[in-house]
């Protein structure tokens, strides 16, 4: 059961979406004109389609996720209830958190003041936190965190030419359809990423399996119980390989480690179809509405 959240994370990682849409996915014009021009990773959620999903209205309306409760504490900003779109962007070493929606400025820079984050101005914006990491709000429905330095020099930035997301990052995300309310997309591979884990870690060393990737692309739909379509496009026919082997070696085990008593989680892991074609590794899982209940449970209560 412990190797359940395992094979998500990594189907986080090998992501790359084979459906060929009718429309493009949306990304907010607002946000793309603020994502730096050397973003290599990036993690999208349209919070706007996901609440019109069965899976929100049914469950996660209604859960306690104590996180989420602090987030809403110290800043003011419900996701469930104020946010339209949130993109997490990384160059590699920093990333910035950019959020779109109909919060009441006034309102959370009273309460992040009142949670001891300092106000400064830079350029005629309000930045709130200190010297290592803050918060800006661009205007009044757009907000952006992250490292201080990383703000200022988005700001510094803005209106020049070159700014917005990659061309190779649009081009990966364009194969996804507009239906996907998670998305995620990577380029240049994951040997120089830094996402904080301990290199020598039980996940430091599953992800020493993955230094072949070069792109990765992910798409999740929720309206139909949970639909992931990923792949990830390696150097070599060898790195897929490889990759494709860890990643039905941890479905298989946890599938062996699964009590026969269980048969909903054994539903799960079954769920998860893993495929390599030369040198592309395709992670496929749906997951009907009636087992979502259970993969809720095992993969947002438990956390």
């Amino acid at each position: 059961m412990r190797a359940l959240p395992i094979v998500f994370a990594v189907l986080t990682l090998c992501a790359c979406a084979n459906k060929k849409p009718a429309r493009p996915l949306f990304i907010d014009s607002s946000l793309e004109a603020l994502i730096p021009p050397d973003t290599v990773f990036i993690v999208g959620s349209n919070i706007d389609g996901i609440k019109d999903t069965p899976v929100y209205q049914r469950l996660l309306s209604q859960m306690d996720l104590p996180q989420l409760s602090q987030f809403t504490k110290q800043t003011g900003i419900d996701p469930r209830k104020d946010l339209q779109q949130v993109i997490s962007v990384s160059n590699g070493r920093l990333g910035l958190l950019l959020a779109r929606g109909k919060f009441n400025q006034g309102e959370v820079e009273k309460r992040l003041q009142s949670e001891g984050a300092s106000r400064f101005d830079y350029k005629g914006h309000n930045l709130f936190g200190n010297d290592r990491g803050s918060v800006a709000f661009i205007d009044l429905s757009t907000a952006v965190a992250g490292p201080t330095p990383e703000l200022r020099r988005l700001i510094d930035s803005r209106g020049q030419p070159g700014q917005g997301l990659p061309v190779v990052l649009r081009d990966q995300l364009k194969a996804l359809p507009a239906t996907d309310q998670i998305w995620a997309a990577l380029t240049g591979g994951i040997a120089d990423l830094n996402i904080g884990i301990p290199e020598n870690s039980n996940l430091g060393n599953l992800l020493r399996m993955f230094q072949g990737l070069q792109t990765v692309r992910l798409g999740v739909d929720l309206r139909n119980g949970l639909d992931v379509q990923a792949d990830a496009t390696c150097q070599t026919e060898r790195d897929a390989k490889r990759i494709h082997d860890a990643v039905k070696g941890i479905v298989g085990i946890g599938r062996l480690s699964t009590p026969d008593n269980q048969p909903d989680l054994l539903k799960l892991y079954d769920a998860i179809q893993v495929t390599q074609n030369k040198t592309q590794t395709d992670v496929t899982a749906h997951i009907p509405p009636e087992l979502v209940d259970h993969f809720v449970d095992l993969w947002l209560k438990k956390k």
